[in-house]
């Protein structure tokens, strides 16, 4: 290979790393706290903490107790039907007047339970992943990154002449430059495989956004051409609606899912979607549980809400079924728990393989630049501690304001409590990301320490407000709750292990420094 070819390679993996990086590593961070989201939901809603119902549950019961608080004139009514990972029903409600309502349900008793009083994962953890909220425009700058990230992993690859060796090369006890560029190559070679795949799937799923130009040149209707495409690839004719009043109930959804499940080769329902019930065109919509496929494929059967005739059914394109495979094996909404902890520990090295790719740019180049006064390294610093520590701390925050704050208890300027979690996670981030600035290099160890405090104390608070201790969760078989205290157990000694090590090679750098000047 040309020596030109690999150090252009070597310049684009280094600069696109120290300039996006930060971006990089919350798109990563959290991606893969989103391998568990339905398990961190049931964790920041303790009411959701319910047992699953040894028989399936009844719709129609579930409908009639929605009938009965909310009336048949609503809009759109969503069941999402009880899991082992979120065991309450899930229930979204749009009254013909009013705001949009999130409430959950008893699976054993059908009674109503406390709204939904957190921001929780998939409300706002999972949205990060992708959109960056609240940075303007950023699914946009979630889609240029995953371009650039594949173009990063296979410069990588290239510059990489000893992919072998660094699979089995770590020397913790070398100086931190050594140690952090052994630690970036293994997890890099590690979970290269799914990497790469995570990038490439995720550029897919993103595809729209980079045509989106295109598409509005030759469509004034924004919405129209997404409705189109959607129309053929998975062959569904949205039907109209009549406007008309239906005085009856709507028909027996019981009833519809044997005739659904020829459609869906013989999988359960997961949620139901009702349309306008009190309409003569209202529409029950079924979907499928994603739990035994790989594929996000998941087209509704659409049935009559009046007749209980079907309406549509799923006929879905080869090209969308190829893309919502691949879609499946990035966005993982099977239930395989293995192959999910897999996703979970190879996402975890790839915010490992990004944050000491920061350290070991940081460490080689420190030295010169403060001796030829260049500001490079405290600016790239402040983005890395903002990006790596301050995404980090500022999600321990939120579970600390999330156990902290009781439903409706806290309010400020009629501020509900979601909104209060989502203001310290901000917050928080922004707090970091000026001490970071600040402090410099001193701002990862002390950062560390307060990680390690936070996730401790997520732990404790979890036992103290709801009585779920580690022992109680496992042998009450509430594995998610369990699984969500043990990972914050683990986060918190991974970060006293990394305080440590960094607090101490901060103070042995500054006697050093000290010695020279005497």
């Amino acid at each position: 290979m040309h020596p030109d070819f690999r150090s252009s390679m070597a310049w684009l993996h280094t600069w696109a790393g120290v300039i996006l990086g930060s971006l990089m590593f919350v798109i990563f961070f959290f991606g893969t706290l989103s391998v568990f989201k339905h398990e961190i939901d049931q964790w920041m809603l303790p009411q959701t903490r319910m047992e699953l119902p040894e028989e399936p549950v009844s719709i129609d019961a579930i409908y009639d107790k929605i009938e009965e608080e909310f009336g048949r004139d609503t809009r759109n009514v969503i069941i999402g039907l009880p899991s082992s990972s979120f065991p309450a029903i899930d229930l979204t409600i749009a009254p013909a007047k009013g705001p949009t309502q999130r409430l959950f349900m008893d699976p054993q008793t059908l009674e109503f339970v406390t709204p939904q009083d957190s921001a929780a994962a998939r409300n706002f953890l999972y949205p990060m992943h992708y959109r960056l909220t609240p940075m303007p425009y950023g699914r946009w700058v979630s889609a240029a990154i995953a371009m650039i990230m594949l173009a990063m992993f296979v410069s990588g690859i290239v510059i990489h002449r000893k992919i072998f060796v660094d699979f089995f090369t770590f020397r913790p006890g070398k100086k931190l430059p050594r140690s952090s560029l052994d630690l970036h190559n293994l997890t890099s070679v590690v979970a290269m495989p799914f990497h790469i795949l995570i990038t490439v799937t995720g550029v897919l799923i993103l595809f729209s956004l980079y045509f989106e130009p295109s598409l509005k040149s030759a469509y004034p209707d924004a919405e129209r051409p997404r409705h189109e495409l959607r129309n053929v690839l998975e062959g569904i004719d949205f039907p109209r609606r009549l406007n008309a009043p239906n005085p009856e109930r709507i028909v027996s959804i019981d009833e519809l899912l044997p005739r659904a499940s020829p459609f869906w080769n013989g999988a359960k329902v997961a949620s139901v979607r009702i349309t306008h019930a009190g309409d003569q065109g209202g529409d029950i919509w079924l979907y499928k549980s994603f739990a035994d496929q790989v594929s996000s494929l998941n087209p509704p059967v659409i049935f009559s809400a009046v007749t209980g005739d079907l309406k549509s059914h799923p006929i879905p394109s080869a090209a969308y079924d190829v893309q919502n495979w691949l879609a499946g094996t990035h966005q993982i909404f099977f239930k395989h728990w293995v192959l999910r902890w897999l996703y979970f520990f190879a996402g975890f090295a790839g915010c490992i393989m990004i944050a000491t790719g920061f350290i070991y740019w940081m460490e080689t180049r420190r030295k010169i630049y403060q001796r030829n006064n260049w500001p490079g390294v405290r600016v790239v610093e402040g983005l890395a501690v903002w990006g790596v520590m301050g995404a980090i701390t500022a999600t321990g925050a939120m579970l600390i304001a999330n156990r902290l704050f009781e439903p409706g208890l806290w309010s400020w300027n009629g501020i509900a409590k979601p909104q209060l979690e989502i203001m310290i996670f901000n917050y928080t981030w922004l707090a970091c990301a000026a001490h970071g600035w600040i402090r410099g290099k001193a701002a990862w160890g002390e950062q560390a320490w307060l990680i390690a405090g936070l996730a401790l104390s997520a732990v404790l608070l979890n036992w103290a407000t709801t009585g779920d201790h580690l022992i109680a969760t496992l042998s009450s078989r509430e594995f998610g709750i369990a699984g969500m205290d043990l990972v914050l157990i683990g986060s918190a000694l991974i970060s006293f292990a990394a305080a440590w090590k960094i607090t101490r090679g901060v103070v042995m750098d500054d006697t050093v420094a000290d010695a020279k000047r005497v």
